[in-house]
């Protein structure tokens, strides 16, 4: 089904970059934010069933775009994403557990974006980012009330996740140029779905040879992935060159008509 998806959007960005118009003319740098909707997908069949509790995590970031062809442009992204998830169910029909993974990741991405139909000052996009991150912080909490260890509360850096991620972001957005004195300023408003290619549990849980600190629901069958829905509202500045003002071309073509002088200048001005 992955893989359809996948053939199905890099076809749709083939057909709409043929019919480009070249917004994308100048290289630019900008800032992002937005919000990131983060949970973990287990590939074990008991873990899957587990409910999924929504969390909302900020994202913001650096990034430079630069044009490679007339509707295909690539970006550097310096970024910071809050990932995890977490869960609440009801454990031997007695103990409410409450689960939840809250990580902070570093990541550098590089966006490839086909412009589609569009004129120079607005265009729809779609886009597909290989992603390259770290966990470098964060935190994992458990309450299980009535149970002998009730309240845990670890710290990335001391669990024993893996904390490496690489995976693939994609998805589609609309950019608008507007148009400012010396700059051009691009707004672009985009939607993207992240998937995880790395599994988050670390060889010593899934070998189990790790010391699980939540012993009543301890299970690390299978993979767990980190996936993810992003929203995000980009600021670009694009540098354009200042026009000369009519009245300095006028002096210009005045002054070169007097370069030709009469025969008693003999050092005409120009």
């Amino acid at each position: 089904m992955c893989k359809r998806v996948l053939v199905f959007i890099l076809l749709i960005m083939s057909i709409g970059g043929l019919a480009a118009q070249n917004i994308n003319d100048k290289n630019f740098w900008g800032v992002k934010v937005g919000a990131n909707f983060p949970r973990l997908y287990y590939s074990d069949k008991n873990l899957k069933e587990l409910p999924h509790d929504m969390m909302v995590g900020p994202t913001v970031g650096l990034f430079y775009e630069f044009k490679l062809y007339k509707t295909v442009s690539m970006a550097v992204e310096i970024d910071y994403q809050q990932r995890g998830g977490a869960t609440s169910y009801v454990y031997e029909n007695k103990y409410n557990v409450n689960y939840k993974l809250k990580a902070h990741y570093a990541s550098l991405r590089l966006p490839f974006t086909w412009y589609m139909i569009g004129n120079k000052d607005f265009s729809p996009y779609l886009y597909v980012a290989p992603d390259f991150g770290y966990a470098f912080g964060g935190n994992i909490s458990l309450t299980q009330p009535g149970l002998p260890i009730s309240d845990v509360s670890v710290g990335i850096s001391d669990s024993n996740i893996n904390r490496l991620n690489i995976g693939i972001l994609g998805g589609l957005g609309v950019r608008k140029n507007v148009n400012l004195t010396n700059w051009i300023l691009v707004l672009k408003v985009d939607a993207a779905l992240s998937y995880g290619f790395i599994n988050t549990f670390s060889p010593s849980e899934t070998n189990e040879t790790a010391t699980p600190t939540n012993i009543h629901a301890y299970n690390s069958q299978g993979k767990r992935h980190s996936v993810g829905l992003e929203i995000n509202l980009s600021l670009g500045f694009e540098r354009i060159g200042a026009k000369p003002s009519k009245s300095t071309n006028n002096k210009s073509s005045k002054g070169s008509g007097k370069s030709k002088g009469s025969k008693g200048d003999c050092f005409p001005f120009r």
